[in-house]
């Protein structure tokens, strides 16, 4: 079947409410975006298009002309079949310094109508912080008179964009969290941990929620994208309010989505999805994971998120090529890229992402029963045991 979209990216043929927002809304038992124009839309995100770590590779092939290299990659990204920026145009885990022209990045969106995420930055990543120094006290008065400075100014930018689908928060804000538990006064720490989470994620999603609606009423709120087993069930649940949807990172064998989707009453958007890395294993040499390795996990992960009616979205934890510098060098996040550094195609999963691609709709217009995810599931499972296997 042909599916037909409109010109956000959305499938004419099953319809919502036109409010001309995105928003969400569950059709025929499953969680979707919807256009504003009313239509279903399921966001197919590649994280991290354009990062300051790139710079080398810009200065290599396009002799540093940023103009050339953010419109010929941003055509590559189109040509995989991915249909928005669930991270915007850069984040700032991924460009500290600011080599991204964000304004030039979303104004090629805009033209293209490309939907795409705005950020709020509140929190840094843990790997931008120079040693030694923590994150901040999100309890003190100071950093909550920053937020609504932060927030106003943002909103300001974004209010009226009808191509914008929400405000994420950045990356892996709760990672690593027992020392900047230690670092805030107001905390019990000897608490247990999940204990004091919960107290910091509440408070810090309810005063960036609540100034994000003095100053914008129509906007999705997608939270930050945090690392899937950095809240329980309880903690999820207490979030609710303050957010549109859940943002765990990643597919987890031991974390149901279904039963995060049902506790909540919210949708899930798989906010930083491993796209064939071996995260769960020691760091070891990166070639040793293959282009076809991460095609084929690639390609069931997309699957398995399209069949799953609790979710309404997946983010891949990928750059369009592979990185020249920064703090992922001497990592496996080098070699992350669907292109090499020369802008060579890795065939093995170049041309996989894109098949995968071109048949979301079909897909997740038919998500499985329960049994049917479930075998889904393991046969995920089994293959990513399989590559564990061999690159140890």
């Amino acid at each position: 079947m042909t599916y037909t979209l409109d010109s956000y990216g959305g499938t004419t043929q099953l319809k919502g409410k036109s409010t001309g927002w995105f928003h969400l809304e569950k059709l025929d038992g499953r969680s979707w975006f919807i256009t504003p124009d009313g239509n279903a839309f399921f966001p197919v995100s590649l994280a991290h298009i354009y990062t300051g770590n790139s710079q080398p590779t810009v200065q290599n092939l396009y002799d540093g002309d940023k103009a050339v290299w953010i419109e010929k990659w941003f055509s590559q990204v189109r040509a995989l079949g991915f249909n928005c920026a669930l991270a915007g145009a850069t984040s700032q885990c991924r460009d500290p310094e600011g080599y991204v022209d964000v304004e030039k990045v979303e104004a090629l969106f805009r033209r293209a109508s490309f939907p795409y995420a705005a950020g709020l930055f509140l929190i840094p990543h843990p790997n931008e912080l120079p040693q030694g120094q923590e994150r901040p006290d999100i309890f003190s008065s100071a950093y909550q008179d920053w937020v609504e400075e932060l927030v106003a100014g943002v909103c300001a930018q974004y209010a009226d964009d009808t191509l914008m689908m929400g405000y994420y928060y950045g990356f892996g804000t709760f990672i690593k969290p027992e020392s900047w538990i230690d670092s805030i006064p107001s905390l019990d720490s000897e608490a247990p941990v999940q204990e004091n989470i919960r107290k910091m994620a509440v408070h810090l999603y309810r005063i960036v929620h609540d100034a994000i609606r003095r100053h914008d009423p129509n906007h999705l709120i997608l939270g930050p994208y945090v690392k899937e087993q950095s809240f329980d069930l309880k903690t999820w649940e207490t979030l609710t309010p303050y957010i549109d949807m859940l943002s765990p990172q990643h597919f987890n064998r031991n974390i149901s989505f279904t039963e995060q989707s049902a506790t909540t009453g919210r949708a899930v958007l798989v906010s930083d999805e491993e796209s064939g890395h071996i995260f769960e294993s020691a760091r070891q040499n990166p070639l040793s994971v293959t282009s076809e390795h991460k095609g084929r996990v690639y390609s069931l992960l997309l699957d398995r998120h399209l069949r799953d009616a609790n979710v309404c979205g997946v983010n891949f934890c990928a750059t369009l090529y592979d990185l020249d510098d920064g703090p992922l060098m001497d990592r496996m996040g080098m070699m992350e890229g669907l292109y090499d550094w020369d802008g060579n195609p890795k065939p093995d999963l170049v041309d996989v992402v894109r098949k995968a691609n071109r048949e979301i709709y079909q897909r997740a217009i038919e998500p499985y029963p329960t049994d049917d995810l479930a075998e889904l599931d393991e046969k995920l499972c089994r293959a990513r045991d399989e590559i564990h296997q061999h690159v140890r």
